[in-house]
């Protein structure tokens, strides 16, 4: 139940971000399919049942969390530096199962936990962009001197 609960909210909010929002809410929004796509092929290379710490989910999420902290550099957005915390915790509850006395199951109910927000951060983000350009007519995209097509 609790992967067609997910499924369900990324498709809408992932929908609804690459509709709505702008350039780095769309690459956001490729950033986090990515990651899915790739964690759901995960079990077919190797996978542990969340006994050990789940290397590769590990490795994916960290690339997600640098793609993430990247785009934050250079949007003019704050919803990057939130998926960004997210991502961390989300790291960070990989490398808790280092502990000998962690659950499978705590391991694993903690990891599913962190997945929720992202794509509830990026419907919100891709519903903040069409407030901005609503009220002043643009939201640029980029700082620190991009241009605003790139």
């Amino acid at each position: 139940m609790h992967v067609q609960v997910y499924l369900a909210l990324l498709v809408c909010c992932s929908l609804y971000a690459a509709v709505r929002g702008g350039l780095p809410e769309r690459i956001g929004v490729a950033i986090l399919l990515a990651a899915v796509l790739a964690s759901a092929l995960m079990p077919l290379v190797r996978f542990t049942g969340f006994q050990a710490v789940e290397v590769g989910i590990l490795a994916i999420d960290f690339a997600m969390l640098v793609g993430i902290v990247i785009l934050s550099l250079f949007a003019q957005r704050y919803w990057p530096m939130w998926m960004a915390a997210v991502l961390l915790n989300t790291v960070v509850t990989h490398l808790l199962k280092l502990t000998p006395t962690l659950w499978p199951t705590s391991y694993f109910l903690a990891y599913a936990a962190w997945s929720y927000p992202n794509p509830i951060i990026l419907a919100v983000a891709a519903w903040r962009h069409r407030a901005r350009v609503k009220r002043y007519g643009e939201d640029p995209p980029w700082s620190r001197g991009l241009p605003a097509g790139a």
